[in-house]
């Protein structure tokens, strides 16, 4: 992925649709993007088998919208950030499966997203987000967490099963982001 994203990026410079200065950032979203979409391929049908195509749907939802603000773990090589992102995801989603006390799932989801309000976003050494873009992302995240917690308590109350999903995809996200600001993951 990495050699493909080096070539799009190096045709987009030839025919000028980039500037020199945008090439870094440039192969940076494309290698994001492909693994993301890497990751789709490879949890949807198996995160199927776990949680159901409702499930994980609702999971991987709840952990790109909060992800996406929150930052957390990232690995030193896209095949490695690849390859912890579909583990942990496929191993929350089915903790998710075995937890069928709405009780347990509220607090889980509580306090995961109370975890993420306390310790968002981290910094990702390729993102160089100054301290300014780190506080504009803070309401950012509160307003994304409100979100999850009322869709959460929501499906708990009308579909506990996928409403524990979105508890453990909240989870997911706190862990990477409690191992990526322990100094963990691509420095």
């Amino acid at each position: 992925m990495e050699h493909l994203a080096k070539t799009m990026t190096d045709l987009l410079l030839r025919h000028k649709y980039i500037t020199e200065e945008q090439a870094e950032w440039c192969h940076y979203m494309l290698v994001k993007n492909m693994m993301s979409i890497a990751s789709l391929v490879l949890l949807l049908p198996f995160g199927a088998l776990i949680a159901g195509w409702g499930g994980v749907l609702f999971y991987t939802f709840v952990f790109r919208f909060l992800r996406e603000r929150t930052g957390g773990y990232h690995a030193k090589t896209p095949h490695g950030c690849l390859f912890s992102s579909v583990c942990c995801q496929s191993v929350m989603l089915f903790l998710s499966t075995r937890m069928p006390d709405p009780v347990v799932s509220a607090f889980v989801a509580g306090f995961s997203c109370l975890s993420i309000a306390l310790f968002g976003p981290a910094n990702h050494p390729e993102l160089h987000l100054s301290e300014k873009e780190l506080k504009a992302l803070q309401p950012r995240i509160y307003i994304r967490l409100l979100i999850v917690a009322a869709l959460t308590m929501a499906l708990l109350f009308v579909r506990p099963d996928w409403g524990a999903c979105t508890a453990f995809a909240a989870f997911a996200v706190a862990l990477l982001l409690g191992i990526s600001l322990r100094g963990y993951g691509a420095q």
